[in-house]
């Protein structure tokens, strides 16, 4: 909405108006912030900016390598298992899984050393709720005294945290 007495000032000024339109928003309505960060992303970088990332899983998986794992972070209702599975399929591959939370790090490092050597894919799903785990993952994805399969891929889903 125009905001009254300075919404002439914020548009006789392309370079600046809009940042002082999200700063307004910001200071007077903290719970709109994100729909003005948005619009000020849009504005002043395109609409290309404020677009979701729509990667296909064949390019991300030539991406990835067996110490560098696939890491979705995830939007409300978005759940990657699905067209993960189905890739798996052409790859054939079954991937392990397990959904994080109470206790399950030690199904995960199962998991994760059995795909070391059968080549096997692993995904852990929710690693939000396993913040304590995903900080040793380095280390565990970059063993010194095991052999890893080529094949192994790690992919892992969290909310943003």
């Amino acid at each position: 909405m125009p905001i009254p007495d300075y919404d002439d000032k914020i548009k006789a000024d392309q370079n600046v108006g809009p940042f002082i339109h999200l700063c307004l928003v910001r200071s007077m309505r903290e719970d709109r912030t994100l729909l003005a960060s948005n619009q000020f992303i849009r504005e002043v970088l395109g609409e290309e900016y404020v677009q979701p990332v729509t990667d296909q899983i064949k390019d991300i998986y030539e991406e990835s390598k067996t110490n560098k794992p696939v890491l979705y972070l995830l939007s409300l209702g978005a759940d990657p298992t699905g067209p993960i599975d189905e890739f798996a399929k052409k790859k054939k591959q079954s991937p392990m899984k397990v959904s994080m939370g109470e206790e399950q790090e030690i199904l995960a490092i199962k998991l994760i050393e059995q795909g070391f050597i059968s080549g096997k894919w692993v995904v852990l799903n929710n690693c939000h709720l396993s913040l304590e785990f995903m900080a040793t993952m380095e280390d565990l994805l970059n063993p010194t005294d095991k052999v890893v399969d080529e094949d192994f891929r790690l992919w892992i889903t969290c909310e943003p945290h």
